[in-house]
Order: C-alpha cells, then sequence, then structure tokens
C-alpha cells in the first residue's frame, strides 16, 4: 500500500490482495508483522535516512493496529 504522509493516518484491511507474493496468500497465516516506512526518496527499497516501524506479531482480520514510524533505517 503506498501512500503519502500527509494522508497518515490510514485505514486499510489487509487482505489477500495486499500479499508481497501472490502464491503467499495471507489467509493462509493466523499472524502477520505488519511495517511501514516513510521514504524520502519515493523508492519502494529501503534506503539509509528513511524511517520505519513495524508491528508486533498481529493476528490476520484484527483492527485498530498502530505503528509507531520511529526507526531509521541505516
Amino acid at each position: 500500500l503506498r501512500k503519502q504522509v500527509k494522508d497518515l493516518p490510514i485505514t486499510f484491511t489487509l487482505d489477500d490482495s495486499m500479499a508481497m507474493n501472490p502464491a503467499m496468500r495471507l489467509s493462509t497465516v493466523t499472524q502477520a508483522i505488519v511495517g511501514a516506512r516513510v521514504s524520502k526518496s519515493g523508492n519502494a527499497i529501503a534506503q539509509p535516512g528513511d524511517l520505519q516501524g513495524f508491528s508486533k506479531p498481529t493476528a490476520v482480520g484484527a483492527t485498530g493496529l498502530r505503528i509507531e514510524i520511529a526507526e531509521e533505517v541505516k
């Protein structure tokens, strides 16, 4: 899911359409770790200086997830 910082916070549904690999459906797992990153360059690949954050393992289908985007990519 690609959004701009000005769009935060966002509401989304984590489902099979959001899988990074179509062969690995999210509906086949019970938990997932959700990550969020703010890219200074706009590139999809993490680069030094970007900010990121990750959830703890979360049940697929959970709502109200909050991720703090505060860790700098080294």
